[in-house]
């Protein structure tokens, strides 16, 4: 059997970034790129208020662009504010299960109330392969 730990505190990308609610979406742009990321936390000060992802960004470009003239939204305006939050200890086949139910690219990891990591469908691939790879060795 894997013995690799099946709690998403094992694979999540701990103190993930995080973007202000009053941000731009030009600096949520920017930010992504230079990360490398598709998902960003949003806080309204200390609170996690949202998150946004790079499709919420391509949204509200293709907005932008049939509308010339108006003023684009800021990150708190844009973000999504219904998040799926998960414990460190959160059974990954659970948070694997809520993601791919609700069509999800990631989930909040929380401790004690605080954002302490992010478990994204990437993490999941990577988890996912790294099964494999064990369970076919253990059957060798």
């Amino acid at each position: 059997m894997p013995s690799y730990p099946l709690v998403v505190g094992a694979i999540m990308t701990a103190i993930p970034e995080t973007i202000d609610a009053r941000a731009s979406t030009a600096t949520a742009v920017a930010r992504m790129s230079e990360l490398d990321i598709r998902h960003l936390p949003v806080m309204a000060g200390d609170e996690l208020v949202g998150i946004l992802s790079q499709r919420d960004l391509e949204r509200a470009r293709a907005f932008l662009d049939s509308a010339p003239g108006v003023v684009g939204p800021n990150v708190g305006d844009l973000c999504t504010r219904t998040l799926l939050t998960v414990e460190l200890d959160a059974p990954l086949d659970a948070v694997a299960t809520q993601m791919a139910d609700h069509k999800l690219g990631s989930a909040l990891v929380l401790d004690e109330g605080e954002l302490v990591g992010i478990v994204t469908n990437v993490d999941m691939y990577r988890c996912l392969a790294d099964l494999v790879v064990q369970l076919q060795a253990s059957q060798s």
